[in-house]
């Protein structure tokens, strides 16, 4: 879930950096390394691995898919969305990362996460993710429009 503490960080990368869920991009190795501890409860901030620094930071509602200003969606499997420069990344092919998040071109970059808001800085792009949507958060939106809740009546007296 979305931290209270801001995360800022300023990052460098002869290539490029990737936005998204850096469980995707990572190698199991990476992901799984010394730069948190073993429940993740430090999991959220600036970190740096192998001589990178990258950052994370927690989405609102934990796991789901997030969209930018421009409408790319950002999975997350982890409750968060982070930012890695391509150094760090173990899938090398840009078209692959951007599938599973967002590979954009760039050395040098900006990340800042708080309450579930992203605002990423890539050369001259700017990024803004909003975790916080609570449109999905009502119960209509979970169930077919089709179910009433008297078609499973109707299929008991069937089997009678």
């Amino acid at each position: 879930m979305a931290t209270e503490n801001k995360v800022q960080a300023t990052l460098k990368s002869a290539i490029g950096f990737y936005i998204g869920d850096v469980c995707y991009a990572m190698s199991d190795d990476d992901y799984d390394g010394e730069w948190h501890n073993e429940d993740y409860t430090d999991f959220e901030g600036a970190h740096e691995l192998r001589g990178h620094k990258f950052a994370i930071g927690g989405t609102a509602y934990g796991d789901g898919e997030y969209e930018d200003q421009f409408g790319h969606r950002y999975g997350a499997d982890s409750g968060t969305i982070g930012i890695l420069p391509y150094e760090l990344c173990e899938n090398k092919n840009p078209y692959e990362l951007d599938k599973l998040g967002r590979f954009v071109r760039a050395t040098s970059a900006t990340f800042t996460a708080e309450d579930g808001e992203f605002d990423i800085e890539v050369g001259s792009e700017c990024y803004h993710i909003s975790t916080n949507d609570d449109e999905c958060d009502d119960e209509e939106d979970y169930y077919d429009d089709e179910y009433d809740g008297d078609e499973d009546e109707e299929d008991d007296e069937d089997y009678d």
